[in-house]
């Protein structure tokens, strides 16, 4: 199972670059130990191609026991394993050229091989689309009798109970066969949009207050936001970057319009009533949990509107627009080398206990960090777990106080791969989405912990509070609007509306109505930020993730460092089993063993209240210092 974090503009922006004046660290300078050793996976393509005919080869042998599936305890458990052993080829196969091409996605090779997995994966799907059908057509009570009586059977339990809750969306078997041939069309949408935004993009040419000429890139744009004290450089940077995707909208528009339209095709033919329970279903999450998500953040955004008016307060300003969103709010402005990072982190995540630390020096050795932005590296920071070798983590590290979070972060989901995979099988050891966000949000709440104890001065905690703000925000409320946004587009789709720019201006608008009210001046630009969001394409209702895990985290965040000394030891010991159940269970009912329940408001409510406890402190840290 892979994780990807792409920290955009649009959404959860972080840093991605030094002032002018410091010394910058590329991968091209870079110490060869903070970059990836991707030779863990594959010697070189030779090998790649090995493994490629290996699993071909296993496809065709599991294609051939079509129609005896159901004869014989034998044959069902043959297929399970076999199954698991294509399934643990065809992940390194599809990891080490999308690792690969993140490193560069210009070389034609990696391009290549990338494409001939996508094919194999495709072929794959189309030979063996009767599965499912097969195994459902075999009698429940017979199969579970075989479960039942043989312990071989453990490791599938849990898919196969799965299986037969979902059997009345499993399609006859022509009729899954025939929907194969459509898999690698319906992720079309998805390629383009990553070839026009990211391979295709040409970022514009921009002159600096002081007469610099620099690349509007992502990282070079969030300089000039979170660094210029020249309001009217950063408004123009913000026009000027923006302006990129605003003039390419109506492409942007047609491709998430291909997006929700294949999300409503499969829909329909798997009997859904909607995109939204379609994708949830497979999880057994109820659609409430995403509906109470929505309706809890836009109707309790005040907190959210308090902290603005804060920070136009202290800034002076008599509007507060979106390029005064990153500036900072102190004279503080500590740069951190990614050792000194290091440091901190392996503190802050102390109280995690032995068990945990001694995984994270695993991490932290060399090989399985790219720390360092590159000439054709993907910007972003993500965590991808390879089966059988280990997770990898790419950041695009800057010294800057929100990056040493974001590595936190990172860090999160590799302690869950790394746990998850020692000690579930094959079959379980991918968790779900939606408890993915959960031990990387709950590092990052342990790093703020940390730092703001050993700090008693002013301007620290006020940029540490910031810090803790703007990830709350982004995390729940951004993403919140995101979900709301995406489930009204799909609805559109769904009732057979036109999905184009001026519609979907239309409602980011209005949400940013919602959630600003008249705190945020308004710019002909911000309705259009659905453009930039790249999981709106590549991984649609992913982000409400984003926020239920943010408060799923806060809430096991709370268990852990408060309460007595034996019942902060349970919580971690929920948490670390947590970690260590990778799939083996529905995530709702994880959590649940781990003392939070999604299905109740208390902890997203609990976010809201998290909020306003932050501002009264930011607020307290301000008048300290004289700036309100």
């Amino acid at each position: 199972m892979n994780h990807k974090t792409l920290l955009l503009i649009a959404g959860l922006m972080i840093g991605f670059t030094l002032k002018a004046s410091e010394p910058v660290v590329t991968r091209e300078n870079a110490p060869e130990n903070l970059k990836w050793q991707l030779k863990d996976i594959y010697q070189d393509w030779n090998a790649w191609k090995k493994d490629l005919i290996k699993v071909e080869s296993i496809v065709e042998e599991l294609s051939a026991m079509k129609g005896s599936l159901g004869l014989s305890p034998q044959n069902l458990l043959r297929y399970y394993r076999m199954t698991d052993e294509m399934g643990k080829i065809g992940t390194t196969l599809y990891c080490y050229p999308y690792l690969m091409r993140s490193l560069d996605s210009r070389d034609p090779e990696i391009s290549n091989g990338f494409q001939l997995i996508q094919a194999s994966f495709a072929k794959a799907g189309q030979l063996l689309s009767w599965t499912t059908a097969e195994l459902v057509q075999i009698p429940e009570e017979k199969t579970m009798a075989w479960v039942n009586s043989d312990k071989s059977f453990e490791p599938y339990r849990f898919s196969i109970e799965n299986m037969y809750r979902l059997q009345e969306h499993v399609l006859p078997a022509e009729q899954e066969q025939l929907m194969s041939y459509f898999s690698r069309f319906s992720g079309m949408p998805s390629s383009i949009y990553t070839e026009v935004a990211v391979s295709d993009n040409v970022y514009p040419e921009f002159t600096r207050s002081d007469g610099e000429k620099v690349t509007l890139t992502y990282p070079m744009m969030t300089n000039i936001l979170t660094f210029s004290t020249d309001r009217a450089e950063r408004k123009k940077a913000y026009y000027a970057f923006n302006s990129n995707f605003k003039a390419r909208e109506n492409t942007m528009a047609a491709i998430l319009n291909g997006v929700c339209q294949s999300d409503w095709a499969y829909a329909q033919a798997y009997k859904f009533e909607g995109t939204l329970m379609a994708s949830l279903n497979a999880n057994n999450i109820p659609v409430s949990v995403y509906e109470n998500l929505i309706n809890t953040a836009k109707t309790n955004a005040e907190p959210f509107r308090r902290y603005i008016r804060l920070r136009k307060q202290v800034l002076g300003l008599s509007d507060y627009n979106s390029w005064d969103t990153y500036i900072s709010l102190g004279e503080y402005s500590r740069t951190y080398t990614f050792d000194e990072a290091v440091t901190l982190i392996r503190e802050a995540l102390k109280p995690l206990g032995k068990e945990y630390n001694t995984e994270l020096e695993k991490a932290l050795k060399g090989g399985w960090i790219d720390a360092y932005e590159g000439s054709g590296k993907e910007t972003g920071a993500y965590s991808m777990s390879v089966y059988g070798v280990h997770p990898y983590i790419l950041l695009n590290y800057d010294q800057t106080l929100d990056y040493v979070s974001t590595f936190a972060h990172e860090l999160g989901h590799s302690m869950h791969s790394v746990f998850s995979s020692s000690n579930q099988p094959y079959n379980t050891y991918g968790y779900s989405t939606f408890v993915a966000e959960v031990a990387s949000n709950f590092n990052e709440e342990l790093l703020l912990d940390y730092l703001l104890k050993n700090t008693n001065d002013h301007n620290e905690r006020i940029a540490l509070l910031n810090q803790a703000i703007v990830n709350l925000t982004g995390s729940f409320y951004r993403q919140s609007q995101f979900a709301d946004f995406e489930l009204q587009v799909h609805r559109l789709v769904e009732q057979g509306q036109p999905v184009n720019a001026t519609a979907l201006n239309a409602i980011m608008t209005e949400l940013n109505d919602a959630y600003y009210g008249d705190v945020l001046a308004p710019n002909d630009l911000r309705g259009n930020v659905w453009a930039q969001v790249m999981h709106f394409y590549d991984r649609p209702y992913y982000v409400y993730q984003y926020a239920t895990s943010y408060a799923a985290a806060a809430q096991i965040h709370k268990m852990i460092t408060t309460g007595d000394e034996k019942e902060r030891k349970a919580a971690l010991d929920r948490y670390l089993t947590l970690l260590k159940s990778g799939g083996n269970d529905y995530p709702v009912e994880q959590l649940k063993k781990a003392g939070v329940d999604m299905t109740s408001p208390e902890p997203t409510m609990a976010v809201v209240r998290r909020l306003g406890q932050l501002v009264d402190q930011l607020e307290a840290e301000l008048k300290a210092t004289g700036k309100i």
